[in-house]
């Protein structure tokens, strides 16, 4: 099945190349998110869904939701009080020094970023092959810093040595999913870390407060949407058979219901750093 796995870029067309540099660029991330990742192995979806949103993805109104969204996870991590264990005695007890553990609440505050907005797209994507919406949008110019200059890697699943893969291995049991997602992949190369950070993961999973928060967010991101336009992209990809738009939904559909948690989960994560890094000064204290 060709959406089982991830794609990486020299796996990839040149044109679907082309459409990971845009993603990076209009979302200004250092990084091409699992989404499109995984969404590379069906080019004749990605490709006409990319050029109906591309411009709302690099648009004010888009970012400005996606920050309204970030803001409403961290009030709700501060309000449900969650917080993970003191970061600074993790890390050292990792070999991190503090110049280490400020690039990590840097990366932190990157995926604080960059989770809300894929929140935000996967719902755009299930309008899209639901009929699609009217609205609009402004041209916004940004400097768009962070994709230009940096590049953050992650490592691929397959790269992971025996630690790390287990730990996968529960991830994708827990929540249920065919893909570990970039937030975890990320930390792979420091498995005692990852162990850590996913076992108290796993306890805010189980907190029914905490999930009734995820769905809170959820609810957010569907109100956050109204003005986006989205076209119907079944009409768009008229060339994808019944299987395929059936694969394609069901992708789509398992990143929107984890990607509320994620949303939270990086909240609480990006709040648990005693020390803050310069990539955690804009997010919650």
């Amino acid at each position: 099945m060709p959406l089982a796995r991830v794609y990486e870029e020299h796996e990839v067309s040149h044109e679907v190349r082309r459409i990971f540099g845009e993603v990076r660029a209009n979302f200004d991330l250092p990084f091409v998110p699992t989404l499109f990742q995984v969404l590379a192995g069906a080019p004749d979806y990605l490709k006409p869904m990319w050029a109906d949103l591309h411009q709302v993805a690099r648009s004010r109104e888009f970012h400005s939701a996606s920050r309204a969204l970030e803001e409403f996870a961290g009030s709700q991590a501060i309000f449900g009080g969650w917080r993970f264990s003191d970061q600074h005695k993790a890390l050292s007890g990792q070999k991190f020094s503090e110049d280490d553990e400020e690039v990590l609440a840097g990366v932190a505050s990157i995926f604080g970023k960059a989770i809300p907005q894929m929140a935000l797209f996967c719902r755009l994507m299930q309008v899209g092959y639901s009929g699609g919406q009217p609205g609009r949008v402004g041209s916004a110019k940004h400097a768009y810093a962070l994709s230009r200059w940096f590049s953050l890697h992650i490592p691929r699943e397959r790269d992971a040595g025996l630690r790390a893969w287990l730990i996968y291995s529960d991830i994708k049991k827990t929540l249920g999913s065919r893909h570990v997602f970039s937030v975890f992949r990320v930390l792979s190369l420091y498995p005692g870390y990852l162990a850590s950070l996913w076992v108290e993961t796993k306890k805010l999973l189980e907190d029914a407060a905490f999930q009734q928060s995820s769905d809170e967010i959820a609810r957010r991101s569907r109100a956050l949407l109204s003005g986006l336009p989205v076209r119907d992209h079944r009409k768009l990809a008229r060339s994808l058979s019944p299987h395929q738009w059936r694969e394609i939904e069901e992708t789509v559909d398992s990143f929107t219901r984890m990607l509320p948690q994620c949303v939270l989960f990086s909240a609480v994560w990006q709040r648990s750093f005693r020390a803050f890094g310069m990539g955690l000064r804009r997010g919650v204290a």
